[in-house]
């Protein structure tokens, strides 16, 4: 029965006389003067509310997702439960006839669960109504005094018997997880993101970790892991240090994951419950003083409060309100402490999140939507400002989802790969431990990224387009398309060309490309350079031929379809110009047509004096669509 002598020596009237009654007066006056707004500047922030009553000798205290308050009774053998609004509840869930609960916790599926400490067992609650759903055996002597779970199990520090408990929440199967050792006499526990167990030994001042194999190391030795006096509460940040609340040393130990330690400041009298909040402050319920201690991670100390009398627990919400359990005196009924400090130095964080749920996933081109559920677990305490998500195939691949919105976009993952995704959940300095994997998925192909601008020539009626691959996956077809009109070719493979046809000569266009594979078809390109398709007009072997009878050019033009063939031999330009000979022929088909241009008699009797500077044009006029014409110049002369 050391639990009910450590109750006893705290609760005989000779320690509450005129000051236990002085600490239930400054609960009212702060409350008055934080009205009044006369209180000092250093205290005007905090608001202090006192919510009551509770059953007698609250030792624990806990909150549930919904912001509900429970208090583990001790002396009345069960829970009282306030709303977040402060509302008591009127009845109160039954633990067992002398059960003595001695510590409270919500298990991960949102039941209440407490450790009685008298029968050695734990009571499993609804937070609803408290009704009583089973009651879990423990060894005999066990007198478990703290309590922490995961999805696994529920965990028991047990005084009596020197050790920790495992009960599996499947089936409720019970076994020793490991021993703190003889004397030890673990009061607390808290466990880490990889499962570890950390219990406070309240006989031997040290700190034991078991992890989840049951292997045993005891910081016990300072400085390398032993606490101040009598460790009575625990915790731990996300970096992994722990700290203990030293009840007879009036005093935090912080003990780092490799087992170093140190005083991190001093309390006020007897602490006994320790919290953090997500900003790494820790809180301490001082017994002795009726007030709370707050430590920076720096060492700063600073007091907040007071409280009710005799504090007992502590605890921190989703708001960064702070709430103790208060044993008062005696027989009489306990009370919660509300304390609200939202600014100046000595401002209240929200409590760490818990671990989230595993998050879904949903497949996309070489990427995947990844959504986390702001669930019961991962905002129990605090809720997340973002979550990190994070491929576990592939830990460069992430993305953040940032609250109010639940999903975010992992890019850059290999299609054809199965993948599955963690979630972590962050708060101010805190990040928790990774969430379970979510269900495989196995991104699709993306589409190649747009192709450059494409090079066109003009043809008769058409345009020969190329192409070549752009940034990203390698594309197994383009498809070029003219503007305007939408006439379009494809081009098979990685680069290459294709003909246009059907365009109209004389209409300027240009030509945008389109890159696909198996994952889809890019954008459009940004459009090639303005080309003019005309018809094919070539003038080849232009010769002239002179003799006695005759003087005349003679010339092949080829086209390319049916038309108008004209040709003209001239001097001189504006009124001084002069044509000398003419030629015409209209064809049916594109094709090499032989033209005859004859000088004439005038030109016959001219060349026998001097010589001809003659500019030679020729016009193929299409069936359809504009002219195209050809011009060179040739001299003649007689040989004399």
């Amino acid at each position: 029965m050391i639990v009910i002598r450590k109750f006893e020596r705290r609760l005989v009237p000779v320690t509450v006389s005129r000051f236990r009654t002085f600490g239930l007066a400054v609960i009212a006056a702060a409350v008055l003067l934080a009205g009044a707004g006369v209180m000092p500047d250093s205290a005007q922030a905090a608001i202090i509310t006192t919510l009551q009553p509770t059953g007698r000798n609250p030792a624990a205290i806990t909150i549930d997702a919904a912001g509900n308050i429970y208090t583990a009774n001790f002396g009345s053998s069960n829970v009282s439960k306030f709303t977040p609004a402060g509302t008591p509840t009127l009845s109160f869930a039954i633990t067992g006839a002398g059960s003595n609960p001695y510590a409270i916790a919500v298990d991960w599926s949102g039941l209440i669960v407490t450790a009685n400490y008298t029968t050695s067992t734990l009571t499993v609650l609804l937070p609803t109504d408290g009704t009583v759903i089973t009651t879990v055996a423990l060894p005999v002597g066990s007198g478990p005094q703290g309590i922490t779970s995961d999805e696994e199990a529920v965990y028991t520090a047990n005084y009596g018997l020197n050790n920790v408990s495992k009960i599996m929440r499947d089936g409720g199967e019970v076994s020793i997880l490991g021993s703190t050792g003889p004397g030890s006499h673990p009061n607390a526990i808290t466990i880490d993101s990889a499962g570890n167990i950390y219990t406070a030994n309240y006989g031997l001042n040290s700190v034991s970790k078991i992890t989840p194999l049951s292997a045993v190391t005891t910081f016990s030795t300072i400085p390398l892991g032993g606490t101040g006096s009598q460790p009575s509460g625990i915790t731990i940040d996300s970096a992994g240090n722990i700290y203990t609340a030293n009840r007879a040393s009036n005093n935090v130990t912080k003990i780092t994951p490799g087992g170093v330690t140190s005083t991190l400041g001093t309390t006020g009298d007897q602490p006994i419950g320790i919290t953090i909040d997500s900003a790494g402050n820790i809180y301490t319920a001082n017994n002795g003083t009726d007030d709370v201690t707050r430590i920076t991670p720096d060492g700063t100390v600073s007091t907040l409060g007071p409280t009710g009398v005799q504090p007992y627990a502590i605890v921190i919400d989703a708001d960064g309100n702070i709430y103790t359990s208060n044993q008062t005196l005696l027989n009489f009924l306990g009370s919660v402490t509300k304390i609200n400090q939202s600014g100046g130095p000595d401002q209240i964080f929200a409590a760490p999140p818990a671990r989230p749920s595993a998050p879904s996933a949903v497949t996309g081109a070489e990427s995947a939507t990844v959504t986390v559920a702001t669930d019961a677990v991962s905002a129990r305490y605090g809720a997340p400002t973002s979550y990190t998500v994070t491929a576990v195939e592939d830990t460069s691949k992430s993305c953040v989802v940032t609250v109010p919105t639940s999903s975010c976009v992992v890019h850059s993952l290999a299609s054809g790969t199965s993948y599955t995704f963690t979630a972590r959940a962050n708060l101010n300095l805190w990040q928790t431990a990774a969430s379970d994997p979510s269900a495989a998925v196995t991104p699709t192909l993306a589409p190649p990224s747009a192709p450059p601008a494409p090079s066109a020539v003009a043809r008769d009626g058409a345009a020969k387009v190329t192409v070549a691959a752009g940034p990203g996956n390698t594309p197994a077809s383009y498809t070029v398309t003219a503007s305007p009109g939408g006439r379009a070719c494809t081009v098979t493979g990685a680069a290459g060309s294709c003909d246009v046809s059907g365009l109209a000569n004389g209409t300027p266009y240009t030509f945008t490309a389109t890159a696909t594979n198996a994952g889809g078809t890019s954008t459009a390109s940004l459009p090639s350079r303005l080309v003019t398709p005309r018809p094919t007009l070539a003038v080849r072997t232009l010769k002239a031929h002179l003799g006695n009878a005759s003087a005349y050019l003679r010339s092949r033009a080829t086209v390319s379809s049916g038309g108008r063939i004209t040709q003209a031999a001239t001097t001189g330009t504006g009124r001084m110009k002069k044509t000398w000979c003419k030629a015409a022929k209209t064809i049916s088909a594109a094709g090499s047509y032989a033209l005859k241009c004859k000088l004439g008699a005038k030109g016959r009797s001219y060349l026998r004096r001097h010589a001809l500077k003659l500019t030679v044009t020729t016009i193929f006029r299409p069936s359809t669509g504009a002219p195209v014409s050809k011009s060179s110049k040739i001299t003649i002369k007689r040989r004399r």
